[in-house]
């Protein structure tokens, strides 16, 4: 199934309709605000084994990212934290940045990991925000890699359409996505730390 929804058009119905389907156990690839990413409910046991499966591994080890809808969404599901650290995620989102955080027992039991940090997004895109209010939970996301190692990341919705579908149940064309990821930060650290450079500007660190 493909659906061709823009950021700055939003249909509540699509909305509506792609939310239930992740609900259910669907997983869909959907744009964000820097690569077009491979998306499920985390709550749905089937949803994290087509992940894993579509990252080649086990439920256990895959590392994914969660899609959040507001600060508010991402304070559910990870530690407090403090005056500094909320300051700089406010500094980051919206936006191309994937801050890594400490996630609390919910979190870390309904996964099955023994993992203790996540990394959380929050992307300037309306789509996955709608998709992840609707929800009224996180997104559990994969970057879609490229097939060809050296272009990493398809940004032609055609071409995802064509050469990636079959491997989703359902895919969100939003238009031309990035090739650059995002930018990820470590703020379990004493000071955030740079873990890798992308779309979001680094200089936010100085």
């Amino acid at each position: 199934m493909i659906y061709t929804l823009y950021p700055d058009s939003i249909n509540q119905q699509i909305i509506k309709e792609c939310a239930q389907k992740l609900i259910a156990g669907e997983v869909a690839i959907i744009p964000t605000d820097s690569v077009y990413a491979v998306v499920g409910d985390f709550m749905n046991p089937k949803s994290l084994k087509k992940l894993a499966e579509i990252k080649k591994e086990s439920i256990k080890e895959a590392e994914f990212s969660f899609l959040f809808t507001n600060l508010s969404q991402v304070s559910e599901y990870t530690q407090s934290v403090g005056g500094s650290t909320f300051k700089f995620m406010k500094q980051c989102f919206p936006g191309p940045y994937t801050l890594v955080l400490e996630s609390n027992i919910t979190l870390a039991r309904k996964l099955g990991q023994k993992r203790k940090t996540i990394g959380v997004r929050l992307p300037d895109n309306e789509i996955v925000r709608a998709l992840a209010e609707e929800i009224g939970r996180p997104l559990a996301s994969a970057s879609l890699h490229h097939d060809d190692e050296l272009l990493q990341y398809p940004t032609d919705p055609d071409e995802i359409v064509a050469n990636y579908a079959h491997k989703v149940d359902f895919v969100i064309n939003g238009g031309w996505g990035d090739n650059i990821p995002s930018t990820v930060i470590d703020l379990t650290t004493p000071t955030p730390t740079l873990i890798r450079a992308g779309k979001g500007d680094v200089e936010i660190l100085e």
